[in-house]
């Protein structure tokens, strides 16, 4: 089997690929660089990109390629590079499909001489005094080089773990990797859940895409999410101003912004848009969960004017998951990604008569998104989680 790595390619595992040089499919250069040939998708769930298991004549490697909407992105591609100076890589090297896109590639050596999972699983869930010290120095140090993302476990082999081979996929088992992302400045590295959706990045809003919710009698409805930017948080304390990195704007600001971005859109045409009101730990819980609803409120005033020329978008509903309710909350610092981010879910529904709550916390609780957890939500539990209807003629 040769697998052609175009992400348009309509039909990648071509059965009729494993001697040809192109992709009968696309069209597509299935030699890399003239050298390599794609045996497998070994994961799509890293966070910023796949990784495959490639040969190179009877050499088994490994390939990890940028996700295509960061290949425009000059920062994710200078941490993405970084990796090649990492021992045990082949080359960086960009590959052009048929289409014309360009993809950042990454080839390596597959990690012998240890047997990862064996040993994660171990220091998973006992990890030693000593080794805890060390994790903090390693953090200090890997920072500096701002990224080395891990291989799954199933491209790893034998006995014993050379720990600079192997640091990055232990960040990743201890949950360590986004404080990596943090502290370097960069989220978009961030790692997720591996049940999470992974995000696509649309200019600057983080969008995960249309998904399936059932209500209590399996009546669907589909919902995607936007999460407009990383950059943009609610200010701590307020209701009604942004926080846009070091800057506090107005929503009449953000909404100039999201018109920019083409919100309407990358929303892909929904019938409804769902306003989501949070708030982090800045109070006591009904303090937190007033604001959360005043703010969920603003969002919709926002959508409104976003999508008044939208035609299929019927309605509008709010939706207060009330506050960030972790122990490890604190004020001045966010523990996941999307805390005090300002939020929009659209709406399909698919099936008559679907209950769209019991839908949508099927959705948000079964297939989240990124590290959103709706347990770590006040009112996300399913006695308190509801959507409140807004009529299209309400300011």
């Amino acid at each position: 089997m040769c697998l052609c790595i175009n992400p348009a390619c309509p039909q990648p595992y071509y059965s009729e690929n494993d001697k040809d040089r192109f992709c009968k499919s696309c069209g597509s250069q299935l030699e890399l660089l003239g050298r390599y040939r794609v045996i497998r998708l070994l994961s799509d769930k890293t966070g910023f990109g796949k990784v495959y298991e490639i040969h190179e004549h009877s050499t088994s490697k490994i390939l990890k390629v940028l996700h295509e909407d960061l290949s425009n992105d000059a920062k994710a591609v200078e941490l993405f590079r970084q990796q090649a100076d990492v021992p045990q890589i082949d080359s960086y090297f960009q590959y052009r499909t048929r289409n014309g896109l360009v993809l950042h590639c990454i080839a390596m050596a597959k990690i012998d001489s240890f047997d990862s999972e064996q040993w994660l699983q171990k220091r998973r869930s006992h990890p030693t005094a000593q080794e805890t010290a060390q994790q903090q120095s390693q953090i200090k140090q890997i920072s500096q080089t701002k990224l080395h993302t891990s291989l799954p476990p199933s491209a790893k082999q034998s006995k014993e773990v050379p720990l600079t081979a192997l640091f990055a996929a232990m960040l990743v088992s201890l949950g360590l990797l986004n404080a990596i992302a943090f502290a370097t400045g960069y989220p978009k590295f961030v790692a997720l859940p591996s049940q999470g959706q992974f995000p696509q990045r649309k200019g600057k809003i983080d969008y995960f895409p249309y998904e399936e919710g059932r209500d209590n009698q399996g009546r669907i409805a589909k919902f995607n999410i936007a999460v407009l930017s990383v950059e943009y948080k609610w200010l701590v304390g307020s209701n009604f101003q942004i926080k846009y990195n070091d800057q506090v704007i107005s929503l009449e600001v953000l909404k100039l912004n999201l018109e920019q971005e083409g919100i309407q859109k990358i929303m892909k045409n929904p019938s409804e848009i769902i306003s989501v009101g949070m708030a982090s730990c800045e109070g006591n819980v009904e303090v937190e969960q007033r604001r959360a609803f005043e703010r969920s409120k603003q969002i919709q005033v926002l959508a409104k004017k976003l999508f008044s020329n939208t035609p299929s978008v019927k309605g509008y509903r709010l939706l207060n998951l009330g506050r960030f309710q972790r122990s490890n909350c604190q004020t001045n610092q966010e523990a996941t990604a999307y805390q005090r981010s300002v939020i929009l879910i659209g709406v399909k529904k698919q099936s008559a008569n679907v209950i769209l709550d019991e839908a949508l916390r099927d959705r948000l609780e079964n297939k989240p998104f990124g590290d959103f957890k709706l347990r770590d939500y006040s009112l996300g539990s399913a006695d308190k989680f509801r959507t409140i209807i807004s009529n299209l003629s309400e300011k």
